[in-house]
């Protein structure tokens, strides 16, 4: 039997089409499934997670009641150092986070009686508690990776080409299979072959197919849909692909359509990305962006946290490249780069000025790719006189955009502050 990971192998390519590196904001949810008789049938969904920033990568144990995913606690990097595992059983309800299972796609090796984490390039080998035990990989920049065996993987390597490779555990050999991969190599149920999506200079998508026995690679067909490629296979030999709201299921025997199968009018399940099924087929985990209104909370809760750790470029990652800030004093900024070099300025002047923006209320455009935000904001520094308080109003316009994997991303295209009020506390 083989073990699968499905893991994050650049985060800054998740991001590639976005304005800017906005937060990836994802949740994961369950539900029971039915694909008897020709039919596909999702119910009962359910968030498992409840969490802002990154949730993802859900993947089930042999007996489906219990699953693992992995969760942001620190920061999203490619290292997955700021990730960990949390297990979580369908049947009580209890999520148990597992703090030393560090790394991204936390999964269940073949006897159940361990986790498998990619972290640093690596994959690694846990006890069901966490515990680290010890390395399976000697490699330094794998990012996503099937195990057939002891022996036999196939990876994807996190590298200018974004290839797919051979590796053989015993001997440490890479053998290049194919380049251009956006994917991790999924397996296909009862055979020693994988499925991947590459894409090309023009942004073109192709799912192929790798045979590990004749080392071939074969077309199996174009993608015609935005998706970020992620997919699964079923039990009746059909795979499943998601974009937006919707689950598209793609037949072999039936190359060149993709019917849409399940959508949902769920507005906490329009930006889909990854789908996981359990063993039995009777359970479905999709991994999905929330509603709009939760990420620009989640991305101002982000921007909030970058200005208290004084991380100029992390607040001006949360804008459009051609962003303008303007205060009532009459100070300007065009452009994201401008912001992060007025925040290091002030930074560097005023050591401990920490400011706070506080949304109250965020309005979803019905007829532009836009946002409203309402809010107030606060700003504390202290000068060789004392301690100085201003506060005020502020009001911020966020963009939407359509990403190539069919979820949207906002980022801020501009930005209000009014400076109302101002207190000063003398030495």
């Amino acid at each position: 039997m083989h073990n699968r990971i499905v893991s994050l192998a650049l985060f800054a390519c998740c991001l590639a089409a976005s304005a800017s590196a906005q937060i990836y904001d994802t949740e994961v949810w369950v539900g029971k499934l039915n694909i008897k008789d020709g039919q596909f049938a999702v119910s009962d969904l359910a968030n498992l997670s409840k969490h802002p920033g990154y949730d993802n990568q859900p993947a089930f144990f042999a007996g489906g009641t219990t699953l693992v995913f992995t969760s942001e606690t620190d920061d999203l990097s490619d290292t997955g150092l700021g990730l960990h595992a949390i297990r979580y059983d369908l049947a009580t309800g209890t999520a148990t986070p597992l703090p030393d299972a560090r790394g991204f796609s936390p999964t269940p090796t073949a006897d159940g009686k361990g986790l498998m984490m990619l972290r640093e390039g690596r994959v690694w080998l846990h006890g069901l508690d966490g515990k680290e035990l010890r390395p399976l990989t000697e490699t330094k920049d794998a990012g996503y990776y099937t195990r057939f065996d002891d022996r036999a993987w196939v990876l994807f390597m996190n590298d200018k080409d974004r290839r797919i490779v051979l590796y053989d555990a015993v001997t440490k050999a890479l053998e290049t299979m194919d380049t251009g991969a956006i994917t991790p190599p999924y397996p296909i149920p009862g055979q020693r072959a994988v499925t991947f999506v590459t894409q090309d200079e023009s942004k073109a998508r192709t799912l192929k197919r790798l045979d590990l026995k004749t080392k071939k690679v074969t077309v199996l067909d174009t993608i015609r849909f935005p998706t970020g490629g992620h997919h699964v296979w079923t039990s009746r030999g059909t795979l499943l692909m998601a974009s937006g709201p919707e689950i598209h299921e793609w037949n072999p025997a039936h190359a060149g359509e993709w019917p849409v199968v399940w959508r949902t009018d769920d507005p906490e399940l329009q930006g889909i990305t990854r789908i996981a099924l359990s063993p039995a087929g009777d359970r479905i985990a999709l991994v999905s962006t929330p509603r709009d209104e939760t990420v620009i909370r989640d991305s101002r809760a982000a921007s909030n946290a970058a200005l208290a750790k004084r991380n100029a470029a992390g607040v001006a990652a949360l804008l459009r490249k051609d962003a303008s800030v303007t205060a009532s004093s009459g100070m300007h900024y065009d452009g994201a780069e401008a912001v992060e070099k007025g925040l290091t300025e002030q930074f560097t002047k005023l050591p401990d000025l920490v400011y706070v923006r506080t949304p109250l209320s965020i309005t979803i455009s019905r007829s532009d790719a836009a946002a409203s935000e309402r809010g107030t904001w606060t700003g504390h520094w202290t000068t060789p006189e004392g301690a100085v308080e201003r506060s005020g109003e502020y009001m911020a316009v966020w963009r939407r955009e359509l990403s190539d994997n069919g979820t949207a991303s906002w980022t801020i295209a501009s930005e209000l502050f009014a400076a109302l009020e101002e207190r000063k506390t003398a030495k």
